[in-house]
């Protein structure tokens, strides 16, 4: 089992890594500008740093979740930014620069409001959580993500067909790497599945399901909109759970309980993520994907 969390330990860092380059490779900072101009931004950002945390104290305060299980839904509540969601949004026809924008500022916003968040979180529920060190969070999670991506994107600028070039086996990298994660969190979750109280399942989905639709009504009235911003606020980063609630836990409770969690999240996700292209497609002439000239350069 150690060597089993060692290796997801790797691969959550080496796919950070290829994540940041990939997305800086596919990328302009036109698009980010344009995603924090919209309106959309704004209130993406009250739903991901207010409305999502302020949810998940309400589930795990009233449903009777085991400690263990309460401090993981706490904790990717209050750590937002994953820039997993770009993926999902791009699939889901989803307004891009809005996604990335929000990806990279709650990314970094986390890093700032984090050890404030955490130190209110253990008043309101007795998970007795520490926040880690700011050099733990820069050097693990934010560094690893945007370093890459502002190289990728200097690549960009001087050298267009060598980053066109690395863009693929980078992607595929990543995907090789976050499919070894997920699998190696399953197969940690596993034991647990037969200990884990019905209600802490129940409180994982309901907080799934009240991410995507705060998201999903903060998003009106632009299709686009709605899809990124419900999308976003559901992802919360596995990666800063672990690095926090590492601290607090035993390692083998906190990856089991998580790997559970992100199983349950992706299952409680598929109903959304079938029913929305059609809800769209019935919407047609919302807010644009991408500003003109853009679509082919921001797929990753």
């Amino acid at each position: 089992m150690d060597v089993l969390h060692a290796l997801i330990g790797l691969m959550i860092s080496t796919f950070i890594v290829a994540l940041g380059l990939s997305q800086g490779l596919s990328w302009h900072l036109a698009d980010l500008g344009h995603g924090v101009r919209q309106p959309a931004f704004a209130r993406g950002l009250g739903v991901c740093l207010v409305g999502v945390p302020l949810l998940a104290l309400i589930v795990v305060k009233v449903l009777p979740v085991p400690p263990v299980a309460a401090g993981v839904i706490a904790l990717m509540a209050f750590c937002p930014g994953l820039p997993m969601a770009l993926n999902v949004v791009s699939k889901q026809k989803g307004n891009l620069p809005l996604a990335l924008a929000l990806s990279i500022t709650l990314s970094l916003v986390a890093v700032v409001l984090l050890p404030l968040s955490l130190k209110l979180l253990g008043q309101l529920i007795p998970l007795a959580i520490q926040p880690p060190p700011y050099r733990v969070l820069l050097s693990k999670v934010i560094l690893p993500f945007l370093v890459p991506f502002a190289l990728g994107i200097g690549l960009q600028k001087l050298s267009p067909v060598w980053a066109r070039r690395l863009r693929k086996p980078v992607k595929v990298y990543f995907n090789v790497a976050l499919t070894v994660a997920a699998l190696a969190l399953l197969a940690a979750s596993y034991p647990l599945l037969k200990h884990l109280r019905p209600l802490g399942l129940v409180a994982m989905v309901v907080v799934t399901l009240g991410s995507m639709a705060l998201g999903h009504v903060a998003g009106r009235p632009h299709p686009g909109d709605r899809t990124s911003l419900a999308i976003s606020a559901v992802f919360g980063n596995p990666a800063f759970a672990f690095c926090l609630g590492g601290s607090t836990y035993p390692m083998k409770s906190l990856l089991g309980v998580m790997g559970l969690y992100l199983l349950i999240r992706t299952l409680a996700m598929v109903p959304y993520l079938l029913w929305n292209p059609r809800h769209q497609a019935s919407e047609r002439g919302g807010g644009p994907t991408l500003p003109p000239g853009r679509r082919a350069s921001a797929n990753p």
